[in-house]
């Protein structure tokens, strides 16, 4: 449809006139491959409302396969790291060991199963993008004309999946003989729409969740501002606390520069406050009877430790010596998405009852690291 305000889509929204919602590959992507997300999950709240979740079948086959590549490529990075871990301990694969830890698990089987447990999580629905009346020959004219989404010509056959999927999308909105929101940031995805009598694009999930949520983006608003002020109490210690929990499990890269060669890992990550003046707006994205969830954007200071392990190449065989390591301490300043669920009442402080860290891997620089700083540099060796 030709660009809609804000305003206009909450109108529709009100007035019944759109039926359904549907994500690009692209959103899925953008939440780190994962159907655990919990932006992704709060497309449950749709089956309480006279609105469906579709998938066409050619994007859920996308999202299967990303997952599943990022699953083979998890596999491989353990296989490699034990078989280096195993040579260096000089240990003997223990019985069972490769069935614990999934390495030689069927990676398809568990996309398919991870889709199939979030599609009923939020009453999905499947289409097929077969079942378009002309699909094939409308998705060639479109090719050969550069139509949306078909692009520049060196890109214009990547772009055959979201052909089909959006000319399915359009033929069930046409049948409907109302609107569907589709989600994604592709420009062929938003130029198809602008073209469409039917279809909304929007580039965000949280940005189309909020549309659905405008009621309450006060409640959002005025927890957020008691945050901004507070320097203490119990909802602080949640958001500490749920970014213990997700910085235990980040594993960031290292960037640095020393004066001789060096291999570095992540040792740790710690919080060490959230900048009050950096809490950006939050962003509605479900409510309930009784809570509000929002998304909001932060800038916090973490703290980040590596170790560094020193070594030279040896002229004659080749051979890698070491010379010893250091562990090094950096603070940086990282933006975070975080997703809260709080309680609607602003009776009292802000209650929070889950609070959740969007994992992001970070690559951190840790500028020069000195291979020796405690060499004492009078001492001379005989």
């Amino acid at each position: 449809m030709p660009q809609l305000s804000d305003d206009d889509i909450k109108s529709l929204i009100a007035d019944g006139d759109v039926f359904a919602i549907s994500i690009d590959t692209a959103v899925f992507d953008g939440k780190q491959k994962t159907f655990h997300n919990a932006v992704l999950q709060r497309l449950d709240q749709f089956h309480q409302r006279d609105v469906g979740v579709v998938f066409v079948d050619i994007i859920a086959q996308e999202m299967k396969s990303h997952l599943r590549d990022d699953a083979i490529e998890a596999q491989r990075a353990l296989k490699k790291a034990l078989r280096s871990h195993n040579k260096r301990w000089r240990r003997e694969t223990s019985n069972g060991e490769a069935a614990d830890l999934l390495i030689n698990a069927d990676a398809t089987e568990f996309a398919r199963a991870e889709f199939d447990a979030f599609r009923q999580h939020v009453n999905g629905d499947e289409i097929a993008a077969g079942e378009t009346p002309d699909a094939v020959m409308k998705v060639f004219d479109r090719y050969f004309a550069g139509s949306p989404p078909f692009g520049a010509a060196d890109k214009r056959k990547s772009e055959f999946p979201d052909a089909f999927a959006l000319l399915r999308l359009e033929a069930l909105a046409d049948e409907e003989g109302r609107k569907l929101i589709c989600v994604s940031p592709d420009n062929g995805w938003l130029d198809f729409a602008s073209q469409s009598d039917h279809l909304i694009c929007v580039p965000r999930l949280e940005d189309a969740l909020a549309l659905f949520n405008a009621a309450d983006q006060h409640v959002a608003d005025a927890i957020v501002e008691r945050w901004r002020q507070s320097e203490g109490g119990d909802f602080i210690e949640d958001i500490s606390r749920a970014f213990e929990y997700r910085l235990d499990d980040l594993d960031f890269d290292i960037d640095g520069h020393a004066d001789i060669l060096f291999e570095a890992e992540p040792l740790s990550a710690a919080l060490q406050y959230v900048l009050p003046d950096k809490i950006g707006p939050p962003t509605v994205i479900a409510v309930d009877g009784e809570t509000v969830t929002f998304t909001v954007r932060v800038d916090a200071l973490v703290g980040f430790e590596a170790l560094f392990s020193f070594y030279v190449t040896d002229s004659v065989d080749r051979d890698d010596v070491g010379l010893g390591s250091e562990e090094a301490y950096v603070e940086r300043t990282l933006s975070f998405e975080l997703t809260i669920t709080a309680d609607r009442s602003l009776e009292d402080r802000p209650e929070f009852h889950e609070v959740e860290v969007a994992k992001k891997r970070f690559e951190v620089d840790f500028g020069y690291v000195e291979a020796f700083p405690n060499e004492d540099p009078t001492h001379e060796k005989y």
